[in-house]
């Protein structure tokens, strides 16, 4: 069984990394190309849409909330309880879908009133996206649960499949569309209605896999109780992450001026490209973590991290230093000298992301634990810390002083974190540090300072010769890894995969 479970967790992670770089070549071709046919007014309808009701169907920390619940469960054996649990939180669902139906049935009719920078025109059309967009939005919320019981169940390779199916589905939908001169609203129509067949794919699966029948007639105070609140304190700690980097560009709104607003926004962008890339095996070992913690076996949990958090840094190191050495050469061909100082930004939001990218797993022991009201605190202070600096910084400094504000509040919040998961989850934090960052980073930082300096003597003046610089640095890097800081476990992960590819090289061109 942990065999099975271990080789689903592998094949779940590959098939996050190929969604992880579909979403990013969706980002930098398919967008523009978007643009060009529907229109930038339309385009910013479309946009407007989904980010706006993205605020009424939020996770609510439910789906977390779900795979720790779930998860605990399993591991103790309760069939009859989860039967219980799901039900329980169907009903949960439910009840906050028939609310939020209700809010964007109200806001409907005040389209106008909210939007009023809009041609009554825009407004006319933007009503039309609203209702699509709303109703489909209410018809998946009901069904949200059902990716954390399916991540709770080990279902890694079909929930990964599916999510990947989504994207690819939704973007070949949506260009058969446009081709054919339907315009922006079967975008929205395209994009809702994949989401919901997605979720109802997932439940289907869920049901026929796991042979969970909810009990919709089950009912308990204290089980209510309990889900709310841990729910309630994970939502916080969401909402609170959000604002922390979301609000910048409000604040530069307020105290600087739109130029310093597109620096951070595309500085924000490509930290989000970061870190989709370094978190795809996020919640993937959640279930096995809650059954370490279940049997209290710290020891387990911390070499768990470590061997987690060492591929994790390789991913994230590549990226980080690679983008120290050539970041400001991409900003410029991407989008001009006016964008310099993006490259300041950047560093700054994802520099302490070597060590919370590589973290994840202790973050799973939090949810399984049950120590989420911990971590909400610290994410609270930290966030007003770095709401307060901005507030200073953003006349003078602009982009850059948000950016520093957002660096020191994150260096803050990982201090005390740290501390916490060292105290409270008895994680041997001095260990994975010593395991992890200080094995690994000091021979990568080399490198990228001797990368760094033959710069100098061969200047990147084209997209040809930015590709060729990084494609040497990212291929030494990897190779200096495998024969020099790998270790025997993770040579043995590497080499079978290597092994097939010299196979399928030397046999593809046999009749």
């Amino acid at each position: 069984m942990s065999r099975f479970v271990s080789s689903s967790i592998k094949i779940g992670a590959i098939i996050s990394y190929i969604s992880v770089f579909l979403s990013i070549g969706i980002t930098f071709f398919y967008t523009p190309w978007m643009i060009r046919q529907i229109g930038v007014s339309d385009y910013g309808l479309y946009s407007l849409v989904i980010t706006f009701i993205a605020y009424f169907v939020l996770d609510f920390g439910m789906s977390g909330t779900v795979t720790r619940f779930l998860a605990k469960l399993r591991a103790e054996g309760e069939h009859q309880k989860i039967e219980n649990l799901m039900g329980l939180i169907l009903k949960v669902y439910l009840s906050i879908d028939a609310l939020i139906f209700l809010v964007l049935l109200i806001i409907y009719f005040f389209l106008a009133n909210i939007f009023h920078g809009l041609t009554p025109q825009e407004i006319q059309k933007l009503r039309g996206l609203y209702a699509i967009a709303a109703l489909f939005s209410v018809l998946n919320f009901t069904l949200k649960p059902m990716h954390g019981a399916m991540m709770a169940f080990e279902f890694f390779v079909e929930t990964k499949v599916i999510d990947m199916l989504q994207k690819v589905g939704t973007v070949l939908m949506i260009v058969i569309a446009l081709a054919l001169g339907m315009g922006v609203f079967a975008l929205v129509l395209i994009n809702g209605a994949v989401a919901f067949t997605t979720s109802l794919l997932l439940f289907i699966v869920f049901t026929r896999k796991s042979k969970i029948k909810m009990n919709l007639h089950y009912y308990d105070r204290v089980e209510m109780k309990a889900l709310l609140s841990f729910s309630f304190w994970v939502f916080l700690i969401s909402m609170a992450q959000r604002f922390r980097l979301t609000f910048m560009p409000s604040i530069l709104g307020m105290f600087s001026n739109s130029t310093q607003i597109s620096i951070f926004s595309l500085g924000m962008s490509i930290e989000g490209i970061v870190y989709i890339i370094s978190s795809a095996l996020n919640g993937l070992f959640l279930p096995k973590v809650t059954r370490l913690s279940h049997q209290r076996n710290s020891e387990a949990i911390t070499k768990l991290m470590i061997k987690v958090g060492r591929i994790q840094l390789y991913i994230v190191s590549i990226l980080l230093m690679g983008f120290c050495i050539y970041g400001q050469d991409f900003i410029r061909l991407w989008v001009g000298e006016d964008f310099h100082n993006t490259y300041f930004v950047v560093i700054l939001l994802t520099g302490t992301n070597i060590v919370t990218l590589t973290q994840h797993i202790a973050s799973d022991v939090v949810f399984a634990e049950n120590k989420v009201r911990y971590t909400a605190t610290i994410t609270f202070i930290t966030s007003a810390i770095a709401l307060l600096c901005s507030i200073i910084l953003a006349p003078s400094f602009g982009a850059v002083g948000c950016a520093i504000s957002f660096f020191f509040a994150m260096s803050l919040f990982l201090f005390l974190l740290n501390k916490f998961y060292e105290k409270k989850l008895h994680i041997d934090i001095k260990t994975f540090f010593k395991n992890c960052h200080l094995k690994i980073l000091p021979t990568i930082l080399i490198i990228s300072i001797v990368f760094y300096g033959i710069k100098h003597f061969f200047p990147i003046n084209s997209w040809i010769s930015f590709i060729s610089f990084g494609a040497i640095y990212t291929c030494f890097i990897i190779i200096v890894d495998y024969f020099f800081l790998f270790n025997e476990d993770e040579k043995k992960l590497v080499t079978p995969l290597l092994l097939k590819i010299k196979y399928f090289k030397n046999n593809k061109l046999r009749p």
